[in-house]
């Protein structure tokens, strides 16, 4: 017999039951006994009933669009998962008999007819804003969730969802199920939201090989590019676009280098924006085209020519143009304009011809935006489209130089440094226009120096700079780079509340709350387990950067075996020189300058790499530790995800720091002609990939069996085989 229970107003499941514990100081069979009691004795007539021996129905303006529709549906399936009752819609205001579900915007007249105009009189030209109240008809109650527009409608739903019926937003991915009960009793809500903090909030979903060949693809991408060969599924970028609008973002950037002439990725921008969200485009990517669709869109027509707006102007506004005219078939798009060169690299590297003063540079960058903007705004016929530059890389150093001239209207998008701790200087040191608005571009993942398979930021840092971002009025727009998301549930449920109210937002109590929700037979234990792994990660540097994140420490493990490949070939007199040789390239370019804080520790000596390595497995050991003995007082679901979510990532990024330490002790070893003891390390290197694929099968269980194989930007594989070549080299050397 499942559970009755009584639902108070903002309280999920799992906060009542933990209010009774703490309050009575019950134990669990205790609790529930008096639980029923408590709960079925409290229940009065203006309590909002679901149940086989009440009908109840669901009301939806006629106006709706479908990304609503599609919302309360979503109600609608969810209540049936949790009572297995399935509420009927009704189309009018008559069939409203027995308890019903008012579900409408506020400008609608059918819902103005319905409600209580003075509870929705403060939804009037607002932003997404809602409300959720109880009221009574004909003796019959009722629950009104009305919106200050369509989206604010949408959202009012899925807070509902959330907060009322304890629906995990993220459930999809973290295997979490709302509890199954016979009723849904909830007593009198009143309800308003406030209107977000940010206006557009959203994911762009990037460097995601673990998405594209986790299910059978949706079609074949045509790209001249190594990580990307298939479209991600269609049924998996529902569940991205599903989580994304259930946790109330409205924004998505659906792939990386995404050709909307190719029908399969095509599809991937109509499931996102049937949910209701903007969609916009890859900073790469300007009026929808990436090199690599420039490239498909002229080989279609037998020509080659270069990608460059400095040597192939018409061709490139051409191609623009025919793509513009597509991309323009789709509602709510935020264009994206600028330059840049291939897969994520200046315009210069793609054309050597390019001028070299940063002045010239700046300037082809100036006229192509201004183009860009004349294209969207005949295509659309729109004079005011809404439209985006991302100052990532050189455009940020050329922005800050004051060398870029951006056109009115378009919304400024400055970004962090990438392991997202720090704002790059352009954002403070940038004067506003009165011309423009701002936002912010955050890395939560980046593949190269990481995070990108384990998560590695606490919420007290991205609440920093976001407050730093609502300080400087940067607030227009933010985008969260988060990769293949399922790494990042935690990032994207804090980054929500931020962004929605920042002022009611505690970090220092966010992650509490996160363990106390989601393992609520160890909050505590959990905590500690967090906590102790987010602040092993060593920082380096004057601004006390993360220098030894998985991609971070990728890079430096695979320098190392390079070092020692040229030294069992060549002598390491010839890799000093080369070092040198690009160093010296590097300061003088303005994209390498931009991200010079990418890979802080790049040029730490391999002792005090060494030192800091040690200390950062230190600290994961003894978060491994607290993580274990919390793991052992869990069970079921909260179990599978602890597990997945942090003991598998802590294995992953133990396993990596023991790889690097022993290529370091392996190279140190190989500087005094040391042999034997190199290849001890180097076999004991080999050995911590097993470390690796233990963390990679807690998160490979069940329907995410395959989660890993399309792992082609960190390639565990390739490391562990580029260190068996390295060893078997010792190996002929002795």
């Amino acid at each position: 017999m499942h559970q009755e229970l009584l639902l108070p107003s903002r309280m999920t499941i799992k906060e009542n039951f933990k209010f009774l514990s703490m309050k009575y100081k019950l134990n669990r069979v205790l609790l529930i006994m008096v639980g029923l009691i408590f709960f079925q004795c409290t229940t009065t007539s203006d309590d909002f009933i679901i149940s086989r021996e009440v009908t109840t129905s669901i009301f939806i303006g006629s106006n709706e669009p479908e990304y609503v529709q599609l919302a309360a549906k979503d109600l609608i399936d969810d209540i049936e998962l949790i009572t297995g009752i399935t509420l009927k819609t009704v189309t009018s205001m008559e069939e409203c008999n027995g308890n019903c579900i008012v579900i409408g915007t506020v400008g609608d007249s059918d819902i103005r007819n319905m409600v209580d105009i003075n509870k929705i009189s403060a939804l009037e030209g607002a932003w997404e804003k809602y409300v959720i109240f109880s009221s009574k008809k004909g003796g019959n109650n009722r629950l009104n969730i009305i919106g200050s527009n369509p989206r604010g409608t949408m959202f009012g739903i899925y807070y509902f969802l959330e907060k009322e019926l304890g629906v995990d937003p993220l459930k999809y991915w973290t295997g979490y199920e709302p509890v199954k009960k016979e009723k849904i009793i909830l007593q009198t809500i009143d309800y308003t939201s406030v209107e977000p903090d940010f206006k557009f909030r959203g994911w762009f979903i990037n460097d995601e090989d673990l998405l594209t060949e986790f299910k059978e693809s949706g079609g074949i991408r045509k790209i001249d590019y190594p990580y990307y060969g298939q479209v991600t599924n269609p049924e998996l970028i529902k569940e991205v676009a599903k989580a994304a609008v259930r946790l109330r973002y409205n924004l998505i950037i659906p792939a990386s280098f995404l050709d909307i002439r190719n029908p399969a990725e095509e599809r991937l921008i109509k499931e996102v924006s049937k949910r209701g969200l903007f969609i916009s485009m890859h900073h790469i990517e300007p009026v929808g085209v990436s090199a690599f669709g420039y490239q498909n869109y002229w080989k279609e027509k037998e020509e080659n020519p270069l990608f460059s707006f400095y040597s192939e102007k018409e061709k490139l506004i051409e191609t623009w143009t025919e793509y513009a005219k597509r991309w323009a078939k789709y509602p709510d798009v935020i264009w994206q304009i600028g330059l840049r060169g291939i897969a994520d690299r200046p315009m210069w590297m793609a054309d050597p011809g390019v001028p070299q003063s940063d002045e010239e540079r700046a300037a082809i960058i100036s006229d192509a935006m201004k183009v860009q903007k004349e294209i969207i705004m005949n295509v659309t016929g729109n004079q005011n489209p809404l439209m985006s530059t991302t100052l990532w890389a050189e455009g940020a150093f050329f922005h800050q130089e004051g060398l870029l001239k951006i056109p009115d209207n378009v919304m400024i998008i400055f970004a962090d440094n990438s392991p997202g701790y720090v704002w790059q200087s352009d954002f403070y040191d940038t004067e506003r226009s009165e011309n423009n608005k701002y936002g912010i571009y955050y890395h939560y993942q980046l593949w190269g120096a990481g995070p990108h398979l384990a998560q590695a930021i606490p919420p007290s840092k991205p609440f920093q700079l976001f407050k730093e971002a609502m300080d400087r009025n940067t607030n227009e727009y933010a985008i969260l780079n988060v990769s293949n998301i399922r790494e990042f549930p935690l990032a994207l449920q804090t980054s929500s509340d931020m962004f929605w109210n920042m002022d009611s937002f505690e970090p220092s109590e966010a992650l509490k709350a996160w363990c106390a929700n989601r393992f609520s037979d160890a909050p505590e234990e959990t905590y500690a387990a967090y906590s102790q792994y987010f602040d092993s990660y060593q920082k380096v540097g004057n601004k006390q950067i993360p220098g030894f994140l998985d991609g971070q420490q990728r890079i430096k493990g695979l320098s190392i075996l390079g070092q020692l490949n040229e030294l069992l070939v060549d002598g390491h007199a010839q890799r000093e020189k080369h070092t040198k040789q690009t160093k010296s390239i590097k300061v003088k370019d303005a994209f390498h300058l931009s991200l010079s804080d990418t890979n802080p520790a790049g040029g730490l000596p391999l002792e005090e790499s060494l030192e800091k390595v040690n200390l950062q497995l230190a600290g994961f050991v003894k978060a491994k530790s607290l993580a274990v003995s919390a793991d052992s007082k869990l069970a079921g679901m909260e179990k599978d995800f602890f597990e997945s979510n942090l003991i598998g990532q802590m294995d992953i990024v133990i396993g990596l720091g023991q790889w690097l330490e022993n290529c370091i002790y392996a190279k140190q070893a190989a500087d005094n002609r040391d042999w034997e003891i190199t290849r001890q390390h180097l076999q004991t290197a080999l050995n911590a990939f097993e470390v690796i694929d233990s963390g990679k099968q807690k998160a490979s269980k069940g329907k995410w069996k395959n989660w890993y194989r399309g792992d082609k930007k960190m390639n565990i594989n390739a490391l562990k085989e580029r260190t068996k070549e390295v060893l078997k080299s010792v190996g002929e050397k002795m």
